[in-house]
């Protein structure tokens, strides 16, 4: 069995989509409608799951991303602070054993996990 790269299986469930759609378009009783989506669910059982966006795929939104929590492969959690001056690359927080650092990640390795942080201030 081959081992797909991310971007093949992208593509394959973009195509499955753009398939189901025709097909359900060119039919014209629900049994072969049913008959399709029945097709579909074969499929998607045999393909890898559809991944995440990662940072590289989604156009920076302060609102949206600054605080946000991701996922990086290596060094697991972080929080993204701004994108870098770097192409490619964001400012983000990583926390290493006690201590909280900032460090550069490469952008299409940050999937974005729907979390989000805020600063308050404390009043003591």
């Amino acid at each position: 069995m081959t081992n797909p790269t991310r971007q093949e299986i992208i593509n394959a469930h973009e195509a499955l989509e753009d398939m189901h759609h025709i097909a359900r378009k060119t039919t014209e009783k629900w049994d072969e409608e049913g008959i399709t989506d029945f097709w579909k669910s074969l499929i998607l059982r045999a393909l890898p799951p559809k991944p995440k966006p990662t940072m590289a795929e989604v156009e920076w939104d302060d609102d949206k991303h600054f605080m946000a929590e991701v996922e990086h492969p290596v060094e697991g959690k972080a929080i993204l602070i701004v994108p870098s001056d770097t192409d490619g690359y964001i400012h983000c927080f990583i926390r290493e054993g006690s201590r909280v650092l900032a460090n550069e990640l490469e952008s299409n390795s940050l999937t974005p996990t729907g979390k989000r942080y805020t600063l308050t201030e404390v009043q003591e």
